[in-house]
């Protein structure tokens, strides 16, 4: 514990030498040593992200995507998650083969598995992850959940190809965006897929890096100039900033390396039966780095983010920008059936994300575009 405590109040450091070394390696050191970065962070951290969000994007989620998801047939990924595995039982009458891609240390496999076996519908979940000691720690929380007959862990890097036993359904959740080889992930994804199986994801499909659209960075810059100095304190860098800074966390991890691909490269694979997308500028003031500056029990603080969410509802539905989140259901192609796209086609999202591309080049010039 005290090693994993010295890591963590390091952190800013260790990210700068990282950065700086990957820019110095060959790519095949550089990608060595994101990946080994990856494991190291998750290791410190290991439990579920989802319960580490800041107080103020539950109240996000709760008042203005909870609607959308209930009139969409689902309350949470999650529940997605387990109503699909439900349907499946009962068109079958057969265990569900489930897989999950990614799992990091399976906390809400475990809870979805336990959840299943209280209701009586009989599972196989096979997590996979590359990173051991999170498998190891999964192994041990499946056994004090009384779910290991259940579940499988597996040590797998889902860079390289691989095809499962046919499943019916397979879950990515907030993993395609710390995916390198995105195109061979999805046809792996596609051969260990059941014909008429499911894939479900909730996943992050803005700007690599988790940085910001040029066009969402100018909304959230407006919002940002009415903070109070405490609204405005950066977790990232443990001080107070005058702008908001767009940082580019692939440059010392895997952590966004390809989101801005994830949904041309499912479109490559899949068909989309369901494409749900959200959050654009709203998302800076909701989650890690600044979201904890808010209260939503204070009125004023519920007041601004009603504010932003506003904004960025409105800009959205322009279509002047990407959303920067996705939930989604994926078949193979030819088998979606009455596919539901809100509020844009997976496709829009493409050509938007290329529109967004194209204004950075543009303000680059010739060369490569830089990071924020």
């Amino acid at each position: 514990m005290p090693l994993r405590s010295l890591i963590y109040r390091h952190r800013l450091l260790a990210k700068r030498v990282i950065a700086t070394a990957v820019r110095v390696l060959p790519g095949a050191a550089s990608r060595r040593l994101l990946a080994l970065a990856e494991r190291v962070a998750f290791s410190v951290t290991p439990q579920y992200q989802g319960d580490t969000l800041p107080p103020i994007c539950h109240y996000w989620t709760g008042r203005y995507l909870a609607d959308e998801a209930r009139r969409l047939g689902f309350g949470s990924a999650e529940a997605l998650y387990r109503d699909r595995i439900v349907q499946r039982n009962r068109e079958t009458g057969e265990p569900v083969r489930v897989a999950s891609a990614g799992c990091g240390a399976a906390g809400m496999e475990i809870e979805l598995a336990r959840g299943l076996k209280s209701d009586g519908i009989p599972v196989l979940i096979t997590c996979f992850d590359f990173n051991p000691g999170l498998m190891r720690h999964a192994t041990d929380m499946a056994q004090a959940a009384d779910v290991a007959d259940t579940m499988r862990f597996e040590v797998r890097d889902c860079n390289q190809p691989f095809a499962l036993p046919a499943q019916d359904v397979i879950i990515v959740n907030q993993f395609f965006h710390h995916v390198t080889a995105l195109e061979t992930f999805c046809t792996s994804l596609r051969q260990s897929l059941a014909p008429a199986g499911v894939l479900l994801s909730s996943d992050i499909i803005g700007r690599n890096g988790h940085q910001l659209w040029p066009d969402v960075a100018l909304v959230v810059e407006r919002f940002w100039a009415t903070l109070a100095p405490a609204q405005r304190h950066d977790r990232h860098f443990g001080r107070v900033c005058e702008n908001y800074r767009s940082i580019d966390h692939a440059a010392y991890s895997n952590e966004g390396v390809r989101a801005q691909d994830v949904v041309a490269c499912l479109l490559a694979a899949f068909d989309f039966e369901l494409f749900y997308s959200f959050g654009g500028a709203i998302m800076p003031f909701v989650e890690r780095r600044i979201g904890f500056n808010f209260d939503p029990a204070n009125a004023a603080d519920r007041t601004f983010i009603d504010n932003v969410q506003q904004a960025d509802a409105n800009v959205l539905a322009e279509e002047r920008y990407p959303a920067a989140n996705m939930v989604a259901v994926l078949r193979h192609r030819g088998h979606a059936v009455q596919p539901v796209h809100v509020p844009i086609s997976p496709q829009r999202h493409v050509e938007l994300t290329e529109r967004q591309l194209r204004r950075l080049r543009d303000a680059a010039g010739p060369g490569p575009v830089p990071a924020e």
